[in-house]
């Protein structure tokens, strides 16, 4: 048996006994409360490394009565030097508060977004150089931006995107369960679970041409400490529909 089919067969031990047990008071609350819950359960310690969670395959979870989009992974694009700073302070929209520009926008593949700066935003899939390009056009005249050409200079190399695919994705363990609040307790329970295997760097550009799967850029400023004023980058998100991924792997479902 290798590693990964070892580890599976291990995860879903893991599950089918953490399922018996029903509800389970956890401390944990929030969008992320299933998934941390469950990593509670399985001793799993938080951490930020780039890898999958579990001996090779990343730990996801979903509500059950949810339809919100999973996050993927996080990566900025690979150029230029201080793409971040440029894309807030260029197409940013100052924030009240602080009075600094912060750009929060989602892009897909598909179509043109609408931002309230004044622009729109989408991703392009240059196969021939190998790069994920972000296009800006003006909401006004509906010119695509030639000025320092931004589709030619802000991208994301296809190599990055795999890499991040190799290191989180090669298999994903998806978690279905329930929460709720009950004398002043919260507590977890676990349904089903899919593994999901099979991504490719090739769907995953399918998935971002077809509007599948989006790019949530989150770019605001340090609000305080020895940053404060600079650019903070939230976590540019690829992001997905749960059941629209299921589409693009192949898929093992244990309840």
């Amino acid at each position: 048996m290798d590693n990964y089919l070892q580890a599976e067969q291990e995860l879903v031990d893991l599950f089918y006994s953490i399922k018996k047990l029903g509800w389970i008071e956890t401390k944990r609350h929030g969008d992320q409360c299933l998934g941390n819950a469950f990593e509670d359960l399985i001793g799993k310690k938080e951490d930020n490394k780039p890898e999958a969670d579990f001996k090779g395959i990343e730990l996801k979870s979903h509500r059950i009565i949810t339809s919100s989009l999973m996050s993927l992974f996080s990566k900025s694009p690979s150029s230029p030097k201080g793409v971040n700073t440029y894309l807030r302070e260029s197409y940013g929209v100052i924030e009240p508060d602080s009075g600094k520009k912060v750009l929060n926008t989602t892009v897909s593949g598909n179509k043109f977004n609408s931002h309230r700066g004044g622009h729109c935003f989408k991703v392009n899939v240059d196969r021939a150089s190998k790069k994920l390009r972000l296009v800006v056009k003006r909401t006004v005249d509906d010119v695509i931006l030639e000025s320092e050409s931004i589709g030619k200079n802000v991208y994301w190399d296809f190599s990055v995107l795999e890499n991040a695919l190799s290191k989180k994705l090669n298999k994903i363990a998806i978690l279905y369960g329930e929460e709720k609040d009950e004398g002043g307790y919260h507590f977890v329970r676990y349904e089903q679970m899919v593994i999901l295997e099979g991504l490719t760097i090739e769907k995953m550009l399918s998935a971002i041409e077809n509007g599948d799967l989006f790019i949530d850029i989150r770019i605001g400023v340090y609000a305080s400490g020895k940053n404060k004023g600079k650019t903070h980058d939230h976590g540019t998100g690829f992001r997905i529909i749960l059941q629209k991924l299921l589409t693009y792997g192949t898929i093992k479902i244990y309840k």
